[in-house]
């Protein structure tokens, strides 16, 4: 389907965007609600900053390494039916979750077992659905496919913890089982969109070669770009120092005085601001001066994350958690955008699975770090001070970055990049 001139949500206009789309957003209230109440269920059973560090830290190794791997997986195989698999792991993970919460059997090993092995197909799930983008929709509708894709996820997050938060509070441990029931349910919509798909790429028996040879191509590409280098640094130090801090909401809630429905309120904050950041991108007929806006977005982060350690109650906090969310979400789809664009398709899966690392694998590392260091500085009431050293530091890398931020654009040609 051609677009004939300015159309808001245009990629939903593409037959098999639209439906990949609609499936994620049903699986992605499942999977935040299961998220949430893994992140509730390791606070009740340990009530520790450092354990909450541990439950990222399972989530995050695997998230750092296996994307490494699967990228030049995702560059060679039919990558919907890897699509296929992984989101069946998936299921299975949230049905074994539900039989040993029902059974009585679940325990902080268990949480971190299905974390650890959540996140090793994570590790090829999310690199495969960013790298499919722009084989789904034409290049001059890729920023609005991309806030969409992250309106899916984020949108989610409105909604899937404040169901969570009211199961948990209302049932506790069955409450948990309901969640984890209902996640299984939910990756039937992602399957089901999968088969409606039609004339997709598969990139079957794409660049055969040692995978050795094709990750260090992907680092290679990634080295000479300086654009593409650049930005994926900057987003892992967004990780680390600024997004960290979202794992530890449940420190937060406590620390103000809530409960699971306070935490469900956070994280549906966040949700909620990260949902109005990808929706005013994707609405917008043509976005000028990215450049800048992403320079601005990343500063109001940096600023919004200070603001969350030095937050005296639930509703300030809650308030500058939705202000982080939307600043996250509009900094995060210009930065993979620029990338997307900057990246032939056949390195795609290789560099956007190192994007993925920085997006959802190092946030969850940072939290471990924010978590040990939260401990040394006087447990669950260190952790604002932790929170709030990094985004100091986060601020300071902003500012210094703004300079060669404004200079970039994305139509950079390739061949401008080369490192000297």
């Amino acid at each position: 389907m051609s677009d004939t001139g300015p159309v808001r949500f245009a990629a939903l206009r593409h037959r098999n965007f639209a439906i990949l789309w609609s499936g994620l957003i049903v699986s992605n209230v499942g999977t935040t609600m299961q998220n949430a109440a893994m992140g509730w269920l390791m606070w009740e059973l340990k009530h520790s900053p450092l354990w909450l560090g541990y439950l990222g830290l399972s989530f995050a190794l695997p998230m750092c390494v296996v994307p490494l791997f699967s990228g030049a997986a995702i560059d060679r195989v039919n990558r919907i039916a890897l699509l296929y698999v992984t989101q069946t792991a998936a299921l299975l993970i949230a049905v074994a979750l539900a039989v040993l919460t029902y059974s009585g059997h679940l325990t902080v090993w268990a949480l971190l077992g299905a974390s650890l092995l959540g996140a090793t197909f994570l590790g090829f799930d999310s690199p495969t659905r960013q790298a499919l983008i722009p084989d789904l929709v034409p290049p001059r509708v890729l920023l609005n496919a991309i806030s969409l894709n992250s309106a899916s996820y984020n949108g989610a997050l409105l909604l899937g913890p404040a169901i969570a938060g009211v199961l948990l509070g209302e049932y506790g441990l069955a409450g948990a089982g309901m969640v984890f029931v209902l996640n299984a349910v939910s990756f039937l919509a992602v399957i089901l969109a999968l088969l409606l798909l039609r004339d997709v790429r598969t990139h079957a028996g794409g660049e055969p070669g040692p995978v050795l040879r094709a990750l260090r191509d992907g680092f290679a590409f990634v080295w000479r770009r300086r654009l593409v280098f650049g930005l994926l640094g900057l987003s892992a130090l967004t990780a680390v120092l600024g997004r960290s801090f979202q794992p530890l909401l449940p420190n937060f809630t406590a620390l103000w005085h809530g409960g699971s429905g306070a935490y469900g309120f956070l994280l549906a904050g966040a949700g909620a601001g990260a949902l109005i950041g990808a929706f005013a991108l994707s609405a917008m007929h043509e976005l000028r001066n990215q450049s800048a806006i992403m320079v601005g977005s990343g500063l109001v982060f940096a600023l919004s994350v200070i603001a969350v350690a030095l937050s005296p109650n639930l509703v300030f906090g809650g308030a500058m958690v939705f202000v982080s969310g939307v600043s996250a979400t509009v900094f995060g789809a210009i930065t993979a955008t620029y990338i997307q664009i900057a990246t032939p398709h056949e390195l795609r899966g290789r560099v956007m699975s190192l994007y993925t690392i920085t997006l959802i694998g190092l946030p969850s590392l940072g939290a471990l770090g924010v978590g040990a260091l939260a401990e040394s500085l006087g447990g669950a009431q260190g952790t604002p001070r932790a929170v709030l050293l990094g985004g100091a530091v986060l601020l300071v890398v902003m500012v210094v970055s703004a300079p060669r931020l404004l200079r970039a654009h994305p139509g950079e040609h390739p061949a401008a990049e080369r490192r000297s």
